[in-house]
């Protein structure tokens, strides 16, 4: 089976057709698509999809941005839902004890958009999804952006085990170290095929800590199309290329790994 550990069925681009999207990836032998929230509407209806759909695996979360939507200008760049973030929390944590999620995420820190001011309040609510997912025992999906030697830190410090950094941006030789001294894992995207440091890191990273991603509708293996979950099968004849394996052997291997990740036998 091929699996999407990080997919957005619930952006803007998918609402007309995201059943096809669905039917498409299945069609294509996705055994699991985890759907990441980042704010209230996208997690509550990533639970709706799951019902609906059992590939669809759900992973609610708070995007870096959406954490300190209560703080941020009315004049910032992006568009921003404004709600309780605390409340948002208690509702994940509600989720999780309920035995409905898949992992927490995605989830994290950010320095692109953001900048000095947000950072405490970014940390806080990290630290609280990360103590959601350590307590029921989840999982946790990471973004960061220009954080990621901090995001290391606080991961760290808080020993947690279980750890899927998506769409990794920071120096090739970090996610090495991350994989090496702590065992965390990284879902490569699909635009692999045109972006060089992600192709290094299929190249370089422990075989059995690579995942496959979409990050859909970005980051499609064509720049400019729409991205979708059924994708990621291009990232494993990368995988597979690099590794001198034959496809199947590389899509078992990710397989593997994620079920090591994200259903590991008790």
């Amino acid at each position: 089976m091929y699996v999407d550990v990080h997919t957005h069925l619930t952006h803007e681009k998918f609402l007309d057709d995201w059943r096809d999207v669905i039917s498409r990836a299945v069609a294509s032998n996705l055994g699991a698509i985890v759907v990441n929230g980042l704010e209230p509407e996208s997690n509550r209806r990533i639970l709706a999809m799951a019902n609906e759909y059992p590939q669809v695996k759900p992973a609610l979360g708070i995007y870096p941005i959406d954490a300190v939507n209560h703080i941020l200008p009315d004049t910032f760049a992006l568009p921003v839902a404004r709600f309780s973030v605390d409340d948002e929390i208690a509702f994940i944590r509600e989720q999780a004890v309920d035995g409905k999620l898949h992992a927490i995420g995605e989830c994290g820190l950010d320095a692109y958009w953001l900048t000095e001011e947000t950072f405490a309040e970014q940390e806080r609510v990290f630290r609280s999804l990360i103590n959601i997912a350590l307590d029921a025992d989840l999982p946790i999906i990471i973004h960061t952006r220009k954080l990621e030697e901090r995001s290391g830190e606080i991961l760290a410090e808080m020993q947690v085990k279980r750890v899927n950094f998506h769409c990794f941006g920071g120096k090739v030789k970090l996610a090495q170290k991350f994989a090496e001294q702590h065992g965390w894992y990284f879902s490569i995207p699909a635009n692999a095929a045109v972006n060089e440091a992600f192709q290094k890191m299929l190249k370089l990273l422990p075989l059995e800590q690579i995942l496959t991603e979409t990050d859909a509708p970005f980051l499609a293996p064509v720049r400019g199309e729409r991205n979708e979950p059924a994708n990621v099968l291009g990232t494993i004849k990368l995988l597979a290329s690099f590794r001198g394996m034959t496809i199947e052997e590389a899509r078992d291997q990710v397989w593997t790994n994620y079920l090591r990740l994200f259903q590991p036998v008790k």
